[in-house]
């Protein structure tokens, strides 16, 4: 899949522009988190030596920090990303279409009409938010970073603290991942299906309202509607509940973790931390990894509902490949 998506952008000719994108968005959560542990630590240490007349420079400094790094995100995301993003898009569906336009009568036989419209509109949504969607593709690998960083630095402030919240983590981050949602993909896809049948019955009472009620067929069609709705339902009802349970790992984990850290807090002062300060650096990064965490988990999850749709989507684009 990841090998497709790459041929594909650069088919599309965004492939450099949306590496650029991902590097320079990159930093910015790891940058948060370092700003933010600082900041507090900062704080408490000239309150514990009493230093208060250096709190409000330190604060104007530190707002001054925060506002830059979030200028710098903004610029990136309102020029570069959604420049990408709007090019990703209308080059999406223009390829799909000229596909289409210039395929063989039998390939495009080999779709109902209801089948078209959806992939030509839904599935092609699911591919692009696949890639730039709120907390997908993208997202995963600023995650990715913010983690490796941000765990390189724990790592260095209190290994242990770091090596027990990786126990409890991962394996509620594997659990949810491999084993809740591996199935979310095959029940859109079902889904998708559905929809398309539904489509095509649906269409014949907006068009052929009237030969429908001559031939006594409006109940036949009203049933399979009616059926079809229902089957689409249970599909997507199994993906949300599947959601459902790895949101539910996720804040077990997270809930886990805190309470490990307020059981341990207590014993490693004085001993692996030397004050509050130092104590309250470890917490921000903690943070910064269980953020981590919590987001890659996420962007699975939202990449594997979106994948049965991405994956429409590039069959029909495989279609001229494949026969080639």
């Amino acid at each position: 899949m990841f090998r497709r998506l790459c041929q594909l952008l650069r088919e599309l000719g965004v492939l450099r522009l949306f590496i650029v994108s991902l590097l320079l968005r990159a930093p910015f959560d790891f940058l948060s988190t370092v700003l933010s542990a600082n900041l507090i630590s900062r704080f408490i240490r000239l309150m514990e030596q009493g230093q208060r007349d250096s709190l409000l420079p330190t604060f104007w400094i530190f707002l001054l920090l925060s506002l830059l790094l979030f200028a710098y995100n903004m610029t990136i995301w309102a020029t570069i990303s959604m420049k990408l993003n709007l090019l990703l898009l209308s080059r999406l569906r223009k390829k799909l279409l000229s596909h289409i336009i210039s395929s063989e009568y039998a390939d495009i036989q080999c779709f109902s009409s209801g089948e078209w419209i959806n992939r030509m509109n839904y599935d092609v949504d699911r591919l692009h938010a696949y890639m730039m969607g709120p907390v997908t593709f993208m997202h995963l690998f600023i995650a990715l970073v913010n983690l490796i960083l941000s765990s390189i630095i724990l790592a260095f402030l209190n290994l242990p603290l770091l090596a027990v919240s990786i126990a409890i983590t991962v394996p509620f981050m594997l659990l949810s991942c491999i084993v809740v949602v591996r199935k979310i993909p095959h029940f859109k896809k079902h889904a998708q299906e559905k929809f398309g049948e539904y489509t095509n019955w649906a269409e014949p009472i907006l068009r052929a309202h009237h030969a429908i009620s001559i031939f006594d067929g409006k109940e036949l069609v009203m049933k399979k509607v009616e059926d079809t709705s229902l089957s689409m339902l249970q599909e997507n009802m199994k993906a949300h509940r599947a959601m459902a349970r790895s949101s539910f790992l996720n804040t077990l984990s997270g809930g886990s973790g805190y309470i490990l850290l307020l059981v341990l807090g207590g014993t490693m002062m004085g001993e692996a931390i030397d004050s509050l300060a130092t104590l309250m650096k470890i917490t921000q990064y903690r943070a910064g990894v269980m953020q981590s965490v919590f987001v890659i988990n996420r962007s699975v999850n939202n990449m594997k509902n979106n994948r049965a749709g991405a994956e429409r989507a590039l069959e029909v684009l495989d279609q001229g490949h494949t026969e080639a």
